[in-house]
């Protein structure tokens, strides 16, 4: 039971087979919980902390439902499948950097002024 600490939310049970057998012999996944509601889910996930989340999203919803969940687990990944299962993405909140090596001292100070310089509101195009 050391295996990736996984999630099930709302997936069909054969799609939810078809990953772990796809996953066999590559990673192993310890699925913690399954739910086939999302009642109190942000409750739940919170209290297991899991490393992976599979959900199916319902014809209606949107990325939303991941980002709202991704702000209560930020270093959780999601796979949220399509309401057909034909289709998946994948969700993580990642940290970008800028790397400032290779920069000459002007790149640098255009950096840090930056920082301090208020973003510009957009210009009306003239017509």
């Amino acid at each position: 039971m050391g295996g990736i600490r996984t999630v099930v939310v709302t997936t069909p049970a054969m799609l939810r087979d078809l990953i772990k057998c796809l996953a066999r012999g590559q990673v192993e996944l310890d699925i913690v919980a399954e739910f086939t509601a999302r009642r109190a889910l942000a409750r739940q996930l919170r209290k297991l902390r899991p490393d992976l989340i599979l959900i199916g999203l319902r014809h209606h919803e949107t990325d939303a439902v991941i980002r709202d969940l991704l702000r209560l687990l930020p270093t959780a990944k999601f796979i949220a499948f399509s309401a057909n299962g034909r289709t998946a993405q994948g969700f993580e909140l990642r940290l970008y950097r800028t790397d400032l090596g290779d920069v000459p001292p002007e790149g640098l100070i255009d950096f840090i002024r930056d920082c301090s310089t208020p973003p510009r509101a957009p210009r009306r195009a003239r017509i």
